[in-house]
């Protein structure tokens, strides 16, 4: 198994030069730096998944936990070529590796390692047919958030709010009438203990988690609409939800949660930059 998991690795190498060379061949001329930088990321993150559900058969975790195995070998083999090899082989500044880091400045490359983690685990629990349609939208929708926050942060950030205040909403209907609808969920966790917590504490309580999980959402929904100094808390509180919620795998869309926790993050850089430039003003 480890040599297999080692040459999926080497083969998304390859892709991630190849990514590389269409980012700075083709994108960046034909949309800018920045635009080209997101477009860039969401193509290998895309490419990280599409390899590892096409070759998780021929790597052969025998478990989950082997293919989480799987997951935290590429990363820090990924982090470790980045970083380790980017600044003495290839003379790289720490700058610029670790600037590419930098979500509040629309660089948002930590989907990649995020993805490379996730991956072996979800493409051992596979796809439901069922789920393909709705999983498809759901990435398609946060990728265009992901854009938006870099073109027009302020359309990708009402557009969480309309998400979060829905989720509000249909979280307290849920939670007064149909709590036991989320015990579904447990079947698609991607951790044991995570499922134990919703078919344990969460159900013996699940009513009153929901709506407390909905008054949060409620929360954000407002502070992120309010922005300025109150965008911070609602920054916050969507990423704090949506890893909360990324256990859960395809039932959380993922990697929905972590593209739209970072576009969450690159509205929040770019109203920074607003308040500071009407400051100097």
């Amino acid at each position: 198994m480890i040599l297999h998991a080692a040459l999926i690795w080497l083969a998304i190498c390859v892709l991630a030069v190849a990514n590389g060379v269409f980012r700075e061949g083709v994108l960046k001329p034909r949309m800018g730096e920045r635009m080209a930088h997101v477009v860039s990321t969401l193509l290998l993150s895309a490419a990280v998944f599409v390899v590892t559900f096409l070759s998780i058969g021929w790597i052969g975790p025998q478990s989950l936990g082997q293919a989480w195995g799987v997951g935290v070998g590429w990363v820090l083999v990924t982090l470790a070529f980045e970083f380790l090899a980017g600044h003495y082989a290839f003379k790289n500044p720490w700058e610029k590796i670790i600037g590419d880091y930098r979500v509040t400045r629309g660089r948002v490359w930590l989907l990649v390692p995020i993805c490379t983690f996730f991956a072996p685990a979800m493409a051992y629990l596979g796809i439901a047919t069922r789920y393909a349609v709705p999983y498809a939208m759901s990435l398609t929708i946060a990728s265009a958030i992901l854009l938006l926050s870099v073109s027009r942060p302020a359309v990708a950030r009402w557009i969480v709010v309309l998400i979060f205040a829905y989720a509000s909403v249909y979280n307290t209907w849920l939670g007064l009438t149909k709590p036991e609808e989320y015990q579904g969920f447990a079947e698609l966790a991607l951790l044991p203990w995570y499922r134990d917590f919703i078919t344990g504490p969460f159900l013996a309580n699940d009513g009153r988690y929901i709506v407390l999980i909905a008054i949060g959402q409620a929360i954000v929904a407002v502070t992120t609409a309010l922005a300025g100094r109150w965008l911070w808390i609602g920054v916050v509180g969507t990423t704090l939800f949506l890893a909360g919620i990324a256990p859960l795998g395809l039932g959380s869309a993922f990697p929905f949660s972590g593209i739209v926790a970072l576009a969450a993050w690159v509205c929040y850089g770019s109203d920074a930059k607003q308040e500071a430039d009407r400051s100097d003003k």
